[in-house]
């Protein structure tokens, strides 16, 4: 699929922070046990100069249809193993795998090839549904004060616990 190069800058393999996901085996316990999962693409609007995480979109091959990467995020960034679900066309929009994660899947297959087989599709119509909950409350713009909020919060745990 082609995006508008001017507009969008393209993150998808072998981009750094996409390459990142893939190879560092700490993302296993995200991807595994969280459910955390990136896109295969995502697109950052270049013209706009609202923060990161509000110029991200996430395409979806399908349909075509742009969606705010906010609809994965907060309550709704966690519980995805089976995959992002376009709420648009109810399919599925492709994510990446780390490495460690499929190493981990192999010696679980086991545990998780039978409750994939039986719960997959009613998992993804109920992940459908929550997207749709989630897109309903995303606020269109987040102030600058939250985010130096959150970076003084951050920073003070990090101090805190680096002086323990």
């Amino acid at each position: 699929m082609k995006y508008d190069e001017n507009k969008y800058k393209v993150w998808k393999l072998p981009h750094p922070l996409v390459l990142h996901w893939v190879i560092n085996p700490g993302v296993a316990i995200n991807e595994v046990f969280l459910g955390q999962r990136l896109p295969k693409v995502m697109l950052i609007d270049k013209t706009s100069k609202a923060p990161l995480a509000e110029r991200s979109y996430v395409p979806c091959p399908s349909c075509g249809e742009l969606h705010d990467a906010r609809l994965w995020s907060k309550l709704n960034a966690f519980g995805h193993w089976f995959g992002y679900v376009c709420p648009a066309c109810k399919q599925k929009i492709p994510c990446l795998w780390n490495i460690t994660s499929l190493l981990l899947l192999a010696l679980l297959s086991p545990i998780w090839l039978p409750i994939k087989h039986y719960y997959e599709r009613d998992y993804l119509a109920f992940e459908a549904v929550r997207c749709e909950q989630q897109r309903a409350s995303l606020s269109k713009s987040l102030s600058k004060y939250v985010w130096v909020k959150l970076g003084l919060y951050f920073s003070v745990f990090m101090f805190l616990f680096m002086a323990a």
